[in-house]
């Protein structure tokens, strides 16, 4: 707008109503390490040089530690499921579904501990009896879950080719 119409505009009107200000920005002083951060100044982030994690909690604020004879005790034995024949016999038989058929058995088969009177085996030598035994059960529940899973799969497996093979069949016997 040039002067002259400004001025037109002014009489015209007869007063000039007054502009607000112009926002302005004050220039953020470079960071401790003596550049400022592009990113901080373009969206407004004040630069500060003491954070509230910078401050260091008191000895005094901090909670007693209990005592030794009230510390819970841990058990050696984990969450994980021990690696047994079934599981991986399922996890195969994606590739290869004879693996299903397999797992399977393992739901007929028994599960037993070898002979506890013949310890020169090694075979959990240094656990009681009972230990022994809990170890198979523990072994026998988790072969049974993949052995079923072999089972599921199985059977789908066989469902869905039944459907397919019946609707191959349908449309075949359509088109003659």
């Amino acid at each position: 707008m040039s002067a002259a119409n400004f001025t037109e505009t002014q009489t015209i009107t007869g007063t000039l109503t007054s502009l607000p200000p112009a926002y302005t920005q004050t220039a953020h002083s470079p960071s401790a390490n003596g550049y400022s951060n592009a990113f901080d100044d373009f969206f407004g982030v004040p630069i500060t040089t003491e954070s509230r994690h910078d401050r260091r909690a008191s000895a005094e604020s901090l909670p007693p530690y209990p005592l030794a004879e009230s510390l819970p005790t841990y058990s050696r034995w984990n969450n994980e499921e021990p690696a047994t024949l079934a599981m991986y016999l399922f996890k195969f038989g994606f590739l290869l579904p004879l693996f299903w058929m397999l797992g399977v058995i393992i739901l007929l088969s028994p599960l037993s501990a070898p002979d506890s009177t013949d310890l020169s085996s090694g075979w959990l030598g240094e656990k009681s009896d009972e230990e022994r035994q809990f170890v198979v059960s523990e072994m026998r529940r988790v072969e049974v879950k993949w052995a079923k899973r072999c089972l599921w799969a199985l059977s789908t497996l066989v469902i869905l080719g039944v459907a397919v093979g019946l609707a191959i069949w349908a449309v075949l016997k359509s088109r003659l």
